[in-house]
């Protein structure tokens, strides 16, 4: 399972959809949450002319598990403007993020374009696609080789693809539910190893699962 790492907002930047200023100040925000979540607190404290200064301070001063705490608070904070602007985009109300041109959402188009291309490309390779979906991709039998033609191929296009599980055995329902085992490969699926996962709503019912 390969999965884009924000999607929407990278096509947002990509298409500079806000013109060069606007769309580097949402750029920023995006990066922001990234810093954020890896604690690289140096840069996060740069950025947004050093807006996040204050709440990166106060997380330095921390201990190590009210830190985690308080660090992924901040960065989902970060997260809810960023997918509120993305939202807004399509709207069908006025607001200063829509784009009266926009009448069948670019956003959400070019990633489904680049997801269609991709699919194209990794069956040209000889390799099954057994579900893609968004942003994310599911290959049976992926070799290393195709996991980094995957991510060399989103780098082409302003997408980072993050190798989110590797699973052992998997039932797809359709295309959306599925329920799957994870592999016992702790450097991948870490303390998941073994477990099962379930998505959509049919296995989300307690006995179902």
């Amino acid at each position: 399972l390969l999965d884009v790492a924000s999607m929407h907002p990278h096509s947002l930047m990509a298409e500079a959809l806000f013109g060069v200023r606007y769309t580097r100040r949402f750029r920023e925000i995006v990066l922001g949450r990234i810093y954020i979540k890896h604690e690289d607190w140096d840069k996060a404290e740069k950025i947004l002319d050093g807006k996040l200064k204050p709440f990166v301070d106060k997380l330095r001063a921390m201990g190590d598990a009210e830190r985690k705490s308080q660090g992924k608070n901040l960065a989902n904070a970060l997260k809810t403007a960023i997918n509120s602007v993305y939202g807004l985009t399509s709207a069908k109300f006025e607001n200063p993020f829509r784009d009266i041109r926009n009448i069948d959402n670019i956003v959400a188009k070019r990633g489904a374009l680049f997801m269609i291309d991709l699919k194209h490309a990794v069956q040209e390779k000889g390799f099954t696609v057994a579900h893609i979906k968004t942003d994310s991709i599911k290959i049976p039998n992926a070799t290393p080789e195709i996991i980094q033609f995957v991510m060399d191929f989103g780098k082409k296009y302003g997408y980072t693809f993050e190798h989110e599980a590797t699973y052992e055995r998997m039932c797809l329902v359709n295309d959306a539910v599925y329920i799957a085992k994870y592999a016992n490969i702790p450097e991948i699926n870490g303390k998941h190893c073994g477990e099962w996962t379930a998505t959509g709503k049919e296995f989300a019912i307690p006995y179902t699962y």
